[in-house]
């Protein structure tokens, strides 16, 4: 009995094996089975298939329903181009494209527009490599180009475009035979390098065939010109500070394309400060970083600039021959440096040059002056013959040419109040004040002891003598000789006179 059981069982089983049938191509049943007895249960695409409307895969869709179990194209799901990370089997009618597969295009590619990474229908749409990628070949970015064709769509690298290592403004999309290296990337090698040779600025295949600083270039380390060597070591190509070199401030005649690692401020730049100039120290004459560490004048150079003196930028000038210091010549910061203190330049005294100066820049017979408030007596020599000071200043002095800076023009040599030279009518002296002796016509001496000539004034007659008035000598100068008698002094004199007679 149990037998006769156990066989009827297998042929059931065997019975309902050969009822199963295998749905159409790419659908399965609700619950995920590619088999049913009965065909119409096979409702569902499977992952990765999609309902095209009757039509092929990459056609436009199809205007036929879905049919469930249908022998035809309408019971059919085609596979997808790009499968999709997800995909599940999904009711035909709603099983379509965009929700069964991936339409993005392949690495690098887009359509036609260049811009647009989906495709429409079908992933041969996928025609062009995108803005700032290239197809090389089927090889990968960097490498010779190979010599497999572009298939637009292929799941392969014959079907990528490779990201370029440089990006080119102004890059577009191109189709992808067209698209190669120099038309969709910047080849240039990065700032301040080239390739092996040292001069060709653009590479050929990759970007880390940019290993060379230029002539006049140099690696610091990853760190700007002027700043201290970093601990960056050299990588050829990379797009940041690291696989870049940078122009020397000072260019040295004779340098040449380096080798990276191998380029730096010493080999390839001049460390020269600008003419005439040091470092602090006064003395070292080469930049260890900057060429702005050059801030000072050298001893027996001197600044001419009128502006303020920029370190690194402007040059200090050698003394004027026979002008160097000794001893005591030293540097001196730039803005200070200037020729009368850094050099032995100083004109005679009182004297100038041309333009007001005390000092001269050619040679000592510029000195052609008298300051304001000197003057000279006499034959003047430029360079050698020496101005003297004015005993009263004038109140607007200026510079006069040493042949003509006579006293009078020069300085305030106008005799005290009231008195006069020796000749008794002259009113400013020609050397000195103590010219002035003597009190002037119709002016007396204030004091009868201790007059000194040229400081001491004299005092105006309130009644002037109307003849024979002559200027006196101070001791004689006495206010009954050089002035009029009042008529009180008179009405004195004659009674005087009256009592002298009748005395008698």
């Amino acid at each position: 009995m149990k037998y006769n059981i156990l066989i009827i069982l297998i042929i059931s089983l065997f019975i309902n094996e050969l009822r199963a049938l295998n749905c159409p191509a790419g659908t399965q049943t609700q619950a995920g089975l590619f088999e049913d007895g009965d065909l119409a249960n096979c409702t569902h695409c499977r992952a990765n298939f999609y309902y095209n409307g009757g039509n092929p895969a990459g056609d436009a869709v199809g205007a036929q329903a879905f049919t469930p179990g249908a022998a035809n194209a309408t019971g059919q799901c085609v596979a997808c181009q790009v499968n999709r990370e997800g995909s599940a089997g999904t009711q035909g009618a709603a099983a379509n494209l965009a929700t069964q597969c991936s339409v993005a295009c392949p690495a690098g590619t887009a359509v036609a527009d260049g811009q647009t990474l989906n495709f429409a229908l079908s992933v041969a749409q996928c025609t062009h490599c995108r803005a700032n990628f290239y197809y090389n070949g089927g090889n990968p970015a960097g490498d010779a180009v190979g010599a497999q064709a572009f298939t637009p769509g292929a799941a392969n690298a014959t079907g990528q475009c490779v990201a370029c290592q440089v990006n080119r403004e102004g890059s577009v999309g191109t189709q992808g035979a067209a698209a190669n290296l120099a038309t969709q990337c910047s080849v240039a090698c990065p700032a301040g390098t080239a390739v092996a040779d040292g001069q060709t600025l653009n590479f050929a295949l990759s970007v880390t065939q940019c290993t060379h600083c230029r002539a006049n270039f140099y690696y610091n380390g990853g760190n700007p010109a002027g700043d201290a060597v970093g601990a960056q070591a050299f990588t050829p190509g990379a797009a940041n500070a690291t696989g870049q070199c940078v122009a020397c401030q000072v260019n040295r005649e004779g340098s040449v394309g380096t080798q990276g690692a191998a380029a730096n401020l010493a080999t390839q730049c001049s460390v020269a400060c600008p003419a005439g100039t040091a470092v602090a120290d006064g003395q070292t004459l080469n930049f260890a970083l900057s060429v702005t560490q050059c801030t000072h004048c050298r001893a027996n150079f001197y600044y001419n600039g009128d502006a303020n003196f920029v370190a690194g930028t402007n040059q200090c000038t050698a003394c004027p021959v026979g002008a160097n210091k000794g001893a005591d010549a030293a540097a001196a910061q730039g803005n200070a440096a200037k020729i009368k203190t850094q050099c032995n330049v100083l004109c005679p005294t009182g004297t100038s040059n041309a333009n007001g100066d005390t000092f001269w820049t050619a040679a000592i017979t510029d000195c052609v002056n008298c300051a304001a408030n000197f003057y000279f007596n006499g034959a003047f020599n430029a360079g050698t013959s020496q101005c003297i000071q004015c005993p009263v200043s004038k109140a607007n002095p200026a510079t006069a040419p040493g042949g003509s800076a006579s006293l009078s023009t020069q300085c305030n040599s106008a005799c005290p109040t009231g008195t006069v030279l020796d000749d008794g009518t002259t009113t400013n002296y020609t050397t000195q004040a103590n010219q002035c002796t003597k009190c002037a016509v119709n002016f007396f001496a204030s004091k009868t002891t201790g007059f000194v000539a040229g400081t001491d004034t004299c005092t105006e007659c309130t009644k002037k003598l109307t003849s024979g008035a002559t200027a006196k000598v101070f001791a004689e100068a006495t206010q009954k000789i050089q002035c009029a008698a009042t008529t009180f002094a008179k009405f004195l004199s004659i009674s005087l006179l009256f009592v002298s007679f009748y005395l008698l």
